[in-house]
């Protein structure tokens, strides 16, 4: 069973690693970081689990709690430069924002 759930947390990682490194879209980078985020708690918090060691799951959960708000203000940042500037793609971006 670690087999399969560590293979699924490569596989995120993997997914968010490929949308980091060829999406253009603010977005897309935002939530691929966070998939990446995600999989290596997910990999840490597995590895304790098989380890005994489960005293600090907890703290793997507070910090995919603190990875959700971190988009959260992504997503809001996203939309106050859209709202400014128009554009979606950070590239583009020549103007300061705030």
């Amino acid at each position: 069973m670690f087999e399969i759930e560590m293979l699924f947390a490569f596989a995120l990682f993997g997914v968010g690693l490929y949308g980091v490194t060829s999406g253009r879209d603010f977005l897309r980078i935002l939530f691929s970081l966070e998939m990446l985020l995600n999989a290596v708690i997910m990999m840490l918090a597995i590895t304790a689990h098989y380890l005994g060691m489960t005293q600090n799951i907890t703290m793997a959960y507070m910090v995919i709690v603190l990875a959700t708000l971190e988009a959260g203000v992504g997503i809001l940042i996203f939309a106050l430069a859209h709202k400014v500037s128009k554009m979606v793609i950070p590239d583009d971006y020549t103007q300061e924002v705030i």
